[in-house]
């Protein structure tokens, strides 16, 4: 299953972050794997990031998290790929829901 991870920190946690990502590799747990990973320079926090993770299970999340501690703050939320949510949402063959019919008014 894809996940985001939205992520944040601060100039103190900067060196133990970089430390954590560089042991990160030797770390992870099986069925975890980052999809991709960006991060930018912002102000307030000084950094952010987001990571597209695949993980196959509570356990493999749970690693990433307790491997980062309170280095990071971090928000994972369950994601999909666009055409995979319309499925999931829009059965097959059916028709665009179409919404309540407006009523005229009366003049």
């Amino acid at each position: 299953m894809l996940f985001v991870a939205e992520y944040e920190l601060n100039w103190d946690m900067l060196e133990a972050v970089i430390a954590k990502r560089l042991e990160w590799d030797e770390a992870k747990p099986d069925g975890f794997r980052f999809v991709g990973e960006y991060v930018w320079q912002d102000h307030d926090p000084p950094f952010r990031g987001v990571a597209v993770i695949e993980a196959d299970s509570v356990e493999a999340l749970n690693g990433f998290a307790l491997h980062y501690g309170p280095t990071l703050k971090i928000r994972l939320h369950p994601a999909s790929d666009v055409v995979s949510a319309i499925q999931m949402v829009t059965p097959a063959g059916s028709a665009r829901p179409r919404g309540k019919a407006k009523k005229r008014r009366k003049r």
